[in-house]
């Protein structure tokens, strides 16, 4: 049976209503944008002149911005921006958000999503790195003997350098240190000699500055956690070897693996 003219009218009135109404359901739903952004997130603190900057493996990779809804939850391949703000033309960004370094210096990054600015990092532009080098022979460790923990830790700096092509101090290289030797301790759980920050917080890493050097990591030692008797009583003098490492894409740079040995010889500290 044919519909008469008036049921067609009103069938697709209905239609285009419930087109309507989805519509506008899905425009409801649809986000609005980030409730918020990560900071800039760089593969690598520097980049090498004439090359794409990489990660910690020796890859390319590119620097990013992670956006968030409002519970904190990472949005996946929420669209970013990446700038240079650079008169001097130093590096560029490509389409896929890689930075290629173009001239020696310092460039100003900064990252956008939703319409919202990251803060803006420094990124120098280097030769490349060659070769580490330790900075200076380390000093002995004197290690304090006091009444209790409190007067019971002793520091040694650890100093090294990465160089490059020429010569050059390289700024942003990452040097990597872990210990190779200790000494004894008498808590199962917390080691006698670690790495760690000025602070004394545990770190394992620094990064080289303006003039190639990395010295911001020591070595600390809990002489209250040490077992070797002779030592204790400073009747003899141990040590701890540190394993320092710097690498460029992917290689070990030469110098490195570099071992570093520390003397600790334990004073008595009378408060």
């Amino acid at each position: 049976m044919r519909l008469t003219q008036e049921l067609k009218r009103r069938v697709v009135v209905g239609l285009l209503a419930c087109a309507a109404v989805t519509v506008a359901c899905v425009d409801m739903s649809a986000p609005k944008g980030a409730a918020s952004i990560s900071p800039l997130q760089l593969p690598s603190p520097f980049v090498v002149r004439g090359d794409t900057m990489r990660d910690s493996a020796g890859n390319v990779a590119p620097v990013t911005v992670t956006s968030y809804t409002a519970d904190g939850v990472p949005i996946a391949e929420f669209p970013f921006e990446t700038f240079v703000i650079d008169t001097m033309l130093r590096a560029h960004f490509t389409i896929n958000h890689l930075l290629i370094g173009d001239k020696l210096g310092t460039v100003t990054t900064v990252g956008q999503a939703s319409g919202v600015q990251t803060l803006t990092v420094n990124v120098p532009v280097t030769v490349r790195p060659t070769q580490l080098l330790l900075g200076k022979t380390p000093d002995t460790l004197f290690a304090p003997l006091g009444a209790d923990s409190a007067t019971s830790v002793g520091h040694s700096t650890l100093p090294t350098i990465v160089k490059g092509v020429g010569d050059t101090a390289v700024q942003g290289v990452i040097v990597r240190y872990r210990i190779t030797k200790t000494l004894g301790s008498s808590s199962p759980t917390t080691p006698s000699a670690y790495i760690s920050d000025a602070s004394g917080k545990p770190m394992n890493a620094d990064t080289t500055d303006t003039q190639g050097n990395a010295n911001k990591r020591q070595v600390t030692v809990f002489t209250r956690l040490l077992t070797d008797q002779a030592v204790i009583s400073g009747q003899k003098t141990d040590s701890v070897v540190v394993e320092a490492t710097a690498s460029y894409k992917g290689a070990l740079l030469a110098g490195a693996p570099l071992s570093i040995v520390i003397p600790v010889k334990v004073t008595i500290s009378i408060r």
